[in-house]
C-alpha cells in the first residue's frame, strides 16, 4: 500500500485547500440562512412578549386575574390615563398596547357587551394578539360564571394546559422552512465539493504524474493494476471524507430538525452527486498535468457551473437557455433533486439516474484522453 499512503501524504499537504472551502462554505450558509433560524421555526406556535400597559379602575377578582393573565404573557410597562399619553408611547414603540379596565367591568362582561378600551398599533400585526389573550381570558370566565360569581380558579387551570404541536402537513409553514434550510445547505456542498475534489485530487494526481515519479513506477515492480487501484482507493477515501464533513457537519449544526425531512435522500443525492464528481476529476487531471491550469479549471467549473445550475440562484429564477446548458453537468441534477418534495428515493431516480450516467460518461472520457496522451508520448 506504498502508493495509497503516498496519495494520502501529498492529500494532506494540500489540506490547507480543504479547510479553506470547508470554512467559506459554513460562512455563506450561515450568511444565507439568517432568516432560517430556530426562532423563526417557532413563531407560528409560540406567542411574543409585548409591552402592554393596564389601567385597572376596576380592582375587582375578575379584573385583577385579567391583569395578572395579562401579565404572565407580557411585559407590564408604566402608562398614563390619558389617550394622547398612550397614542404617543404606541406610535413611538414603546408600548405595543394599552389596556383601560372601566368601572363596571365585571357588570360588562356578564352582560357580554363592551368591558374594556384596548389600544394597539395597526401597523403591528403582533399586537392582535393582546386582543386575542383577553377574549380568551373573558370566554373562560363566562363559561365559569354560576351563582352570581366566577371560578376563577378553574379559569386559571384551564389557561395552564398546553397543547402537543405534532408536523403532520408537509406543506406546513415549520417542515417548508426546514426543508428550505436543507436544500441551501446542500446545493451548496455541490458548489465545494467541485472545487475540493478537482483542485485536491488534481493537485495531488499532479504531483503523482511527475515525469521522475512515473519513471520510478516503471522501474518498480509494482504492477499497474495494482497501482492504480492503489490510487483509486486513495482517490476514494479522500472524497469519502470530505463528503462526510458535510454530512456530519449537518447533523451538527441543524440535526435537531432531521426528523422533519427525508435526510436519507440527500445522503444517497450527495454520494451519487460525488461519484460523478470524482469522474469529472478523473477528466480533468487526464486533460492535464499543469497544477496551475487545474488550479484554474477548479475554480472556474465549480463557480461557473454552480451559478448556472441552481446553486447560487435558485432554479427558478433562472432563464430556459442558462438551464439548458446546465443540464449538461451533473450539478443540475443534484439541485433538483434536493429541491425535489419528495419523501421516497424513486422521486428523484431520474435525477441519480443521470448523475450516475454523468459519471459514465466523464470515466470514459477520461480513459480515451488518457490513451490519447500516452500514444502522444510514445510517438
Amino acid at each position: 500500500m506504498t502508493v495509497y499512503k503516498y496519495f494520502l501524504k501529498i492529500s494532506w499537504k494540500n489540506r490547507f485547500a480543504i479547510v479553506l472551502y470547508v470554512i467559506l462554505f459554513f460562512v455563506i450558509v450561515i450568511i444565507n440562512s439568517t432568516d432560517l433560524s430556530p426562532e423563526d421555526f417557532e413563531l407560528a406556535f409560540k406567542e411574543n412578549k409585548l409591552n402592554v400597559g393596564v389601567i385597572d379602575k376596576e380592582n375587582s377578582d375578575l379584573s385583577n386575574g385579567l391583569v395578572e393573565y395579562i401579565r404572565s404573557k407580557n411585559n407590564i410597562i408604566e402608562t398614563k390615563d390619558d389617550e394622547i399619553f398612550i397614542e404617543d408611547q404606541i406610535f413611538m414603540g414603546i408600548a405595543d398596547g394599552v389596556i383601560i379596565i372601566p368601572p363596571g367591568f365585571d357588570e360588562s362582561v356578564v352582560s357580554q357587551g363592551p368591558a374594556l378600551t384596548l389600544y394597539t398599533d395597526d401597523r403591528n400585526p403582533k399586537s392582535v394578539q393582546i386582543g386575542s389573550q383577553i377574549n380568551k381570558y373573558l370566554a373562560l370566565a363566562n363559561i365559569s360564571y354560576e351563582n352570581g360569581s366566577y371560578n376563577l380558579d378553574k379559569v386559571a387551570n384551564a389557561l395552564q394546559e398546553s397543547a402537543k404541536v405534532t408536523f403532520t402537513d408537509d406543506n406546513g409553514e415549520v417542515e417548508s422552512k426546514v426543508r428550505d434550510l436543507v436544500n441551501l445547505y446542500f446545493n451548496l456542498a455541490g458548489y465545494a465539493i467541485i472545487a475540493i475534489y478537482i483542485m485536491v485530487i488534481g493537485l495531488v494526481m499532479s504531483e503523482i504524474n511527475k515525469e521522475q515519479i512515473v519513471n520510478r513506477r516503471n522501474v518498480s515492480s509494482i504492477k499497474l493494476v495494482k497501482y492504480n487501484m492503489q490510487i483509486l482507493l486513495g482517490q476514494l477515501t479522500l472524497a469519502g471524507l470530505t463528503t462526510l464533513i458535510f454530512l456530519v457537519g449537518f447533523v451538527v449544526w441543524k440535526g435537531t430538525y432531521i426528523e422533519l425531512i427525508n435526510y436519507d435522500k440527500y445522503i444517497v443525492n450527495i454520494i451519487v452527486f460525488s461519484v460523478s464528481i470524482l469522474s469529472l476529476t478523473f477528466l480533468v487531471t487526464n486533460i492535464t498535468n499543469n497544477k496551475y491550469a487545474i488550479m484554474a479549471i477548479a475554480t472556474v467549473l465549480s463557480l461557473g457551473i454552480s451559478f448556472i445550475s441552481g446553486v447560487m440562484v435558485p432554479q427558478d429564477l433562472l432563464g430556459e437557455n442558462v438551464l439548458s446548458i446546465a443540464k449538461f453537468f451533473p450539478v443540475y441534477y443534484f439541485v433538483k433533486a434536493n429541491n425535489a418534495n419528495t419523501s421516497s428515493l424513486l422521486g428523484v431516480s431520474g435525477e441519480l439516474l443521470m448523475m450516475t450516467l454523468f459519471s459514465l460518461v466523464f470515466l470514459l472520457m477520461g480513459i480515451i484522453m488518457s490513451k490519447g496522451l500516452s500514444g502522444g508520448r510514445n510517438s
